[in-house]
């Protein structure tokens, strides 16, 4: 890696004689927050997306503030191109950081297809390969750049997307009527397409065998110690979780058994150990309100809070903290499997939401795509047999008034959500607080301060935890 710039981007520009200045920043996770740190407008930058079909890869480049409209790039090219895994785009951008895509393809042998109005900027900025500088540019200097990509009306601006009314979410023809959403979805059918999904993805090796162990009732901690000890990454994440303030717990915690037998116990372990080994199949965009970063935060954060509330009052409510773990960690899988299945849908989906961040995202995904992700997360959970009250939460962590088989899981759940909502975190629901939730399980949000603040004050292990899932 060039300390300046990524390799090959280094190469083009001093082959090509353009002359560029660079903005150093503190290392940043998206376009907006390097924008905002280099004190340059959002409208300077451009970004790329990479794509595939069976006939190869395409990058499309665009201005920042815009989306990509699939359904325009399938009229100019003729192909059904999909954003790209992140595996992917790590070995295609080998010099890059990872993430970090740069807008300019011919350094990399790649089809590019750029976004007119991008030709039109004065000045044009963009990430060089790594996330703690830009590179700008004039605008000719860009163009000379780009001299043989292709050129054509591929993206919108993210405005179409912003909605000043929720019941453009809620009333029957309200979203269909908004014409500047016309064509955005990148295939007619999505609702079809998921109603009929017929295979699902299987679970993950490491889990099978973490939930043929918990369904032993002869199992015991070297057993669990045996199978655990097999993934590095996980044996750390255990031992960093066991090691928090969490706990209390002033002694050394050096191994998986002591993490186990002097903290955690087994069943926390367990069921900890299968929600992050279940997840491993799943690799979606980084970035946005639905991405990997975030969606990990929140759940790290949300299985944290989760298990600290049914340990404190787990025996009252007949909860178990090793589910209760499971179930914050997991509840929002659905969008991990909507990533993984529907690349397209997902990326305008995250899209939609990041431009509004005012409307539940349930009404948000049942409008765009038919389908939500508590349906989504609840099939698979089910298909994969987790534990029952892990797949009611997963169904019904949105909806305050369920009350049934499991309800105090889905109930504790949605009240994690709303706190975290309440610190700036997650997707739970906004405004009063959920009294019906805490009638049904006999608690005061006075009672709930404390955990939430020791949940807060081991912020450094869990989004250390969380960068690491993402990663």
């Amino acid at each position: 890696m060039n300390p300046e710039l990524a390799n090959r981007i280094q190469t083009y520009l001093e082959t090509r004689g353009i002359a560029y200045r660079l903005h150093a920043h503190s290392p940043t996770e998206t376009l907006a927050e390097a924008a905002e740190r280099s004190q340059l407008g959002l409208q300077c930058l451009v970004r790329a997306v990479l794509l595939s079909d069976a006939r190869g890869l395409v990058l499309a480049v665009l201005p920042a503030n815009h989306l990509l409209d699939f359904h325009a790039i399938r009229e100019c090219l003729g192909r059904d191109l999909q954003p790209v895994d992140r595996p992917v785009a790590a070995s295609t951008f080998a010099d890059c950081e990872s993430g970090s895509v740069p807008p300019i393809g011919a350094p990399y042998g790649l089809t590019t297809l750029v976004h007119t109005a991008v030709f039109t900027q004065p000045t044009v900025c963009f990430e060089p390969g790594l996330h703690d500088r830009l590179v700008c540019m004039t605008g000719e200097a860009f163009t000379e750049l780009h001299r043989d990509s292709q050129r054509a009306e591929i993206a919108r601006p993210l405005s179409v997307l912003e909605s000043r009314d929720v019941r453009e979410f809620t009333l029957p023809g309200q979203w269909e009527r908004m014409p500047a959403l016309q064509g955005l979805h990148p295939v007619d059918d999505i609702r079809e397409r998921i109603t009929a999904i017929d295979r699902l993805p299987a679970m993950p090796a490491m889990a099978r065998r973490l939930l043929r162990l918990r369904n032993d009732p002869a199992a015991d901690v070297q057993d669990l110690v045996e199978v655990v000890s097999g993934d590095p990454s996980l044996t750390a994440q255990i031992l960093r979780y066991a090691r928090s303030g969490f706990f209390n717990y002033t002694g050394r915690v050096d191994t998986l058994d002591q993490a186990i037998t002097r903290v955690l116990g087994f069943e926390t372990v367990l069921n900890m150990a299968l929600g992050l080994a279940a997840s491993k199949t799943f690799r979606n965009p980084a970035d946005g309100p639905l991405g990997l970063q975030a969606f990990w935060r929140h759940a790290a954060y949300g299985a944290a809070l989760a298990q600290g509330i049914a340990s404190r009052y787990g025996r009252r409510l007949d909860l178990k903290p090793g589910v209760a773990y499971l179930a914050g960690l997991l509840h929002n899988f659905g969008f991990l499997l909507l990533g993984h299945l529907y690349r397209s849908e997902f990326f305008l989906l995250n899209k939609v939401v990041a431009a509004n961040p005012h409307i539940p995202v349930v009404l948000i995904e049942r409008r765009l795509i038919g389908a939500s992700h508590t349906e989504l997360g609840a099939r698979l959970m089910q298909e994969w047999a987790m534990p029952e009250p892990v797949v009611t939460a997963l169904r019904e962590h949105h909806n305050e008034m369920y009350s049934g088989v499991h309800d105090a899981y889905a109930g504790l759940v949605y009240l994690v959500d709303w706190l975290l909502r309440r610190e700036g975190l997650g997707d739970g629901a906004e405004g009063e607080p959920p009294t019906a939730v805490l009638t049904r399980l006999g608690l005061e949000l006075e009672q709930l301060d404390e955990l939430v603040e020791t949940c807060l004050h081991e912020r450094q292990g869990l989004d250390a935890m969380a960068r690491q899932l993402a990663a």
